[in-house]
């Protein structure tokens, strides 16, 4: 059993609460008691107990979509425009995936840390990252991505993503946990989704997904003209068209609650309304969405359609750093129609509170019988917690726990 205080507690709960002088009674099974720090000393005079002045503590920090197998990219992907940018991946995917990964994804990992992130939802396009994920402190939602057009070869293509679905088992935990990714509308057979999505029912497992991230992918879906029509001749010298329109991608996705859709920049009313139906939860990463598409998710029409807002990093090949501070400083710029303190107190809420709500892991709030999983971050000298100044001024996580245990 420990304690931990600080001059300010976030406990990212609906409202918003913030205490003052708080502090935290916990173990490794999860949160005992949440008082006024010297309450709790007074109340358990024999427990370890750690204040940190001009800090506040907040839940450790999720980042809902990193992809780490791309960490080595530096500067040789193509940025600001979509399909500059995939044609780029498509050729310099090899280089990205040789060399020395494993450390550069150990450093991705390292920047997740840093910046208060305590939980990881991974997308795994072919199982590179299993090893160093699942060893990592972080706890990780291991998404297996199912990726593949070529309808000759869907058998091949399924039975690869079992096998990494399988081999992603054996490494399951209460810190680890299988599960499945569908890339995106453009890039998976209708039949290799069905197959997929079948699957994911068969193991009930949380469910992610890309959708309508570029106006490229938008006009394909809705046209089967435009850049993906050349793309796929240019790379897989094949003359296709779109296996879906917008309609019938998302109703695939109608059985399914909780669902993480990521990007949605081309979504309208009527795509959120269905999602919302669903239960489901929109991931923005609002620095890729710059750096790809010039554009920022409406995060006022998500609002209105009463989804939960997520965000995460994506991966290095659409992001110069995994670190989820820096992603929600850009966002905190980004929004300039918002007042400053209700965006501020948003985004705090979109890296802990939100990724979880309608889920089973107790985690994202400060409460009684959630995991320890906490971050503390130092503060400007003040009398009044200001989400801004958190994301303004802390560069890194002084602390984090997770598990009841320091990881930095």
């Amino acid at each position: 059993m420990r304690i931990i205080g600080a001059d300010f507690v976030a406990l990212c709960n609906a409202e918003f609460d913030v205490l003052k002088q708080g502090g935290i009674c916990f173990d490794t099974n999860g949160i005992l008691e949440i008082a006024p720090y010297m309450q709790l000393r007074q109340k358990y005079k024999n427990v370890e107990a750690q204040f940190y002045d001009s800090c506040v503590i907040t839940p450790s920090f999720a980042n809902m979509h990193l992809h780490l197998e791309f960490s080595q990219n530096d500067g040789i992907l193509h940025f600001g425009d979509f399909g500059k940018w995939l044609d780029s991946v498509i050729e310099k995917r090899e280089v990205l995936m040789s060399g020395d990964l494993q450390s550069a994804m150990q450093a991705g990992i390292n920047a997740c840390l840093k910046s208060g992130v305590g939980f990881v939802g991974a997308i795994s396009s072919n199982g590179l990252d299993l090893e160093v994920l699942a060893n990592a402190p972080l706890r990780v939602l291991y998404f297996n991505e199912a990726i593949g057009s070529n309808v000759q070869i869907l058998d091949v293509l399924y039975q690869n993503f079992q096998a990494r679905f399988k081999e992603s088992q054996s490494k399951a935990s209460a810190r680890f946990i299988p599960a499945v990714a569908v890339h995106s509308p453009y890039s998976v057979h209708s039949k290799l989704l069905q197959k997929v999505l079948e699957f994911a029912k068969e193991n009930n497992t949380p469910l992610s997904v890309h959708f309508l991230e570029s106006c490229a992918e938008k006009e394909w879906l809705m046209q089967s003209s435009g850049y993906f029509s050349a793309f796929y001749e240019k790379f897989f010298n094949a003359k296709l068209k779109s296996f879906f329109s917008v309609d019938s991608f998302l109703d695939a996705f109608s059985d399914f609650k909780g669902v993480y859709f990521t990007h949605c920049l081309e979504a309208g009313s009527k795509e959120f309304a269905k999602i919302f139906r669903m239960q489901g939860k929109i991931i923005t990463c609002p620095k890729s969405n710059r750096l790809l598409n010039n554009k920022f998710l409406d995060i006022n029409c998500i609002e209105q359609n009463g989804i939960p807002l997520c965000i995460g990093t994506d991966g290095k090949s659409s992001n110069d750093t995994l670190s989820l501070l820096d992603e929600l400083r850009i966002a905190l710029f980004a929004y300039a129609d918002m007042p400053l303190e209700v965006l501020a107190r948003k985004l705090l809420l979109s890296v802990t509170r939100n990724a979880f709500v309608d889920t089973s892991l107790p985690l994202g709030e400060l409460k009684c019988g959630n995991w320890a999983d906490f971050a503390v971050f130092k503060l400007p000298k003040v009398e009044e917690f200001l989400a801004q100044h958190l994301i303004l001024y802390a560069k890194e996580a002084q602390q984090l726990l997770i598990q009841g245990k320091e990881v930095l």
